[in-house]
């Protein structure tokens, strides 16, 4: 098990925080608010949420997350 973060860069505000959240809870069950910070971009054209620490057991589950955040069409880079 590892500790980790997530960062995800998109287009659609609180809709896209929402749907990031829901990403990461998909694997790993309910994520505390306490975990969740986002930032506008100084366009507002963006939005970074930011999602951590969490621990993640298995790398299985790390492909997991990212591929459930890559389904929405908003997301323009993640870490």
């Amino acid at each position: 098990p590892i500790e980790r973060n997530f960062q995800a860069i998109g287009s659609g505000g609180e809709d896209f925080k929402k749907a990031m959240v829901a990403a990461v809870e998909s694997v790993l069950g309910s994520v505390p608010e306490n975990k969740v910070a986002t930032r506008a971009s100084s366009g507002g054209k963006y939005c970074s949420v930011n999602i951590g620490p969490l621990t993640v057991a298995t790398s299985e589950q790390l492909t997991a997350i990212y591929q459930a955040m890559a389904t929405d069409t908003r997301l323009k880079w993640w870490m």
